[in-house]
């Protein structure tokens, strides 16, 4: 199963490739063969899926969903998350 994953540009690696650094901080190389128009710039935040970039985000977007994803982890991490899980 694949799964898509948000994730901010830190450096463009040649004309086909960049690196990206996910909301954990894990640190991976992503092709850019499947994004049309023009090349993220670092900082930008992207959507990868099996390792291809397949779509931008605005940036105020991507910051609120992260928060989201956040908030998310630490409700599910927490011992007493009120009934969820």
């Amino acid at each position: 199963m694949c799964l898509s994953c948000l994730e901010r540009v830190r450096c463009v690696d040649g004309s086909k490739m960049v690196q990206v650094e996910n909301i954990d901080g894990v640190i991976t190389r992503a092709s850019l063969l499947a994004l049309d128009g023009p090349t993220p710039a670092p900082g930008d935040w992207v959507v990868v899926h099996s390792g291809y970039v397949i779509d931008r985000l605005d940036a105020d977007e991507a910051e609120r969903t992260v928060e989201q994803l956040r908030l998310g982890a630490l409700l599910s991490e927490s011992p007493d998350n009120g009934g969820i899980s």
